[in-house]
């Protein structure tokens, strides 16, 4: 069990989508994030509409991303927290697309997320004294600055078959930092955890874990 620990939050994010994948020419007209609608009343769709992704591509690069998140900040994963995270950096991502990126009329797609879940999981890092979460921090907001200055890749757009929101990543970025503020100012420091009976099988299980790339 300890190697599936946290899996629940993340399973059932991944499920969801799966669903909406599965039943896309019924849900995906449903759920998406479209400014029109939006407009007239339909605000679920600020937060389903991250759910939705373009083809399978696009679903299985941001599945590949989260499971990612998961083996990096499975020690910090409990359901209901992972859960509530996900819902407000989504509300925040898909309120602060539709207030301040006019641009954006259709959003679909998991990605701002995921941003806001890697700076979240690196503030826990952080507040638990390992030194990874200050590079997923930091390279989370260089990769963000960088698309806002350069753009996104060319390859990725024609793989899903859609242009890449990178404003959704700026957002969910936002969106993760100010929660990872939040766990960091209001609740005191927690240091490594160690076994009475073999520390340095934890250590050494952590460090190969901030190793990920």
């Amino acid at each position: 069990m300890s190697r599936l620990r946290g899996i629940t939050g993340p399973l059932t994010l991944a499920l969801l989508s799966a669903i909406a994948l599965l039943f896309a020419p019924q849900l995906e007209p449903l759920l998406r994030y479209d400014r029109t609608l939006v407009d007239h009343g339909e605000l679920w769709r600020l937060l389903s509409g991250h759910i939705t992704h373009t083809n399978l591509h696009h679903w299985a690069l941001n599945l590949a991303g989260l499971a990612l998140l998961w083996i990096l900040h499975r020690q910090h994963y409990r359901a209901v927290t992972f859960l509530a995270v996900t819902v407000a950096t989504a509300l925040w991502t898909g309120v602060s697309l539709h207030l301040f990126s006019p641009h954006i009329d259709l959003y679909l797609g998991l990605s701002g997320v995921l941003h806001g879940l890697i700076i979240w999981g690196g503030c826990l890092d952080i507040r638990a004294r390992w030194r990874s979460g200050y590079l997923l921090v930091a390279g989370t907001w260089l990769k963000v600055g960088w698309e806002q200055v350069c753009g996104a890749s060319a390859a990725t757009a024609r793989l899903i078959d859609a242009q890449v929101a990178l404003d959704a990543h700026l957002w969910g970025a936002v969106a993760g930092s100010l929660l990872g503020a939040i766990v960091l100012a209001t609740i005191s420091p927690r240091p490594k955890k160690r076994s009475a009976a073999a520390p340095q099988q934890v250590a050494a299980d952590r460090s190969g874990i901030g190793n990920q790339p």
